[in-house]
């Protein structure tokens, strides 16, 4: 009997707890109806209202849709040399602000294009292998980077994509490490035209000793071995003309593959512009509504 007695207490006391949570969420789950239904309600008191901000919403979408113009879509990618990947990120996000800006003077400026064909320029994205933003890419592999555009008119994608590389290449710091750079080429190049000139002195004097060695009856022994001479003379002469197509042609930032822009133009889907605003219209309402529910005076 006492021992019944106790397991109806203990399980009194394991089941107290529980209950204590029962009732709170109860109660939680009771505030929360509650105040759904107030604000359905209140909201309801003003139904013109979010009905004026939902036909304000469509309007001002089909209004966007209206100004938004087709676009064909392309993307680029480039390869780099000198500097880190972030600084060409925030170069093409320079440009993007003066896209969306409409400040096309300015941008017209930056790429050494025309007005007009800056004005052909809807969107400019620089992004990772991995599609993220090259702006906020800290990495340090010299991994590609892509250049995403959307044109109005595709036929400036070509003119477009060399003035954006020279606009990488025109960065003060890349310029200074391209003129560094190519200086010391240019040095590299003096200095092995002077080595080429000695082993082509050399040259000839093998050639006049071979002369003389054919017409005297009685020839000297020579040891010297002259396709080490020709060896070393056209290695110097390979690598003086790599040496003069590289300062030629020495870029911080290359092309590596060119754009590849569609067919066939892309519209924006209206039904989303009318829903995206529509939606915007309709919540901007609703707060108005929530501010007179909240300040009403009885």
């Amino acid at each position: 009997m006492l021992q019944h007695t106790f397991h109806m207490v203990q399980t009194t006391q394991d089941e107290a707890p529980l209950k204590g949570i029962q009732n709170y969420l109860q109660t939680v789950k009771l505030f929360y109806t509650h105040l759904i239904g107030w604000l359905f309600k209140s909201l309801m008191h003003y139904w013109y209202l979010l009905l004026i901000g939902l036909a304000f919403g469509i309007g001002y979408g089909y209004i966007k849709f209206k100004q938004t113009p087709a676009y064909f879509e392309g993307q680029a990618a480039f390869t780099y040399n000198e500097l880190h990947k972030k600084t060409y990120g925030e170069m093409t996000d320079k440009l993007r602000t003066l896209v969306h800006s409409k400040s096309y003077r300015t941008l017209a400026k930056l790429l050494a294009i025309s007005e007009t064909d800056a004005q052909n320029i809807y969107d400019i994205e620089a992004i990772t292998i991995s599609g993220s933003q090259l702006s906020q890419d800290l990495t340090t592999s010299k991994m590609p980077f892509y250049v995403h555009v959307k044109l109005t008119n595709r036929q400036s994608d070509e003119a477009l994509l060399n003035s954006i590389e020279t606009y990488f290449n025109n960065n003060y710091q890349a310029r200074t490490i391209i003129e560094r750079t190519t200086a010391q080429m240019r040095a590299r190049i003096v200095h092995l035209n002077s080595e080429l000139q000695k082993l082509d002195s050399l040259k000839r004097a093998y050639q006049f000793y071979l002369l003389e060695k054919n017409n005297n009856v009685n020839p000297t022994v020579n040891a010297f071995n002259p396709i080490d001479l020709y060896t070393a003379s056209e290695k110097l002469f390979n690598t003086k003309s790599d040496l003069e197509a590289a300062v030629n042609d020495f870029k911080a930032v290359k092309i590596l593959d060119r754009f590849a822009m569609t067919d066939d133009p892309i519209k924006p889907s209206f039904s989303k512009f009318l829903m995206k605003f529509g939606s915007i219209g309709l919540l901007i309402a609703a707060m108005i509504c929530f501010v007179l529910v909240v300040f009403k005076k009885d």
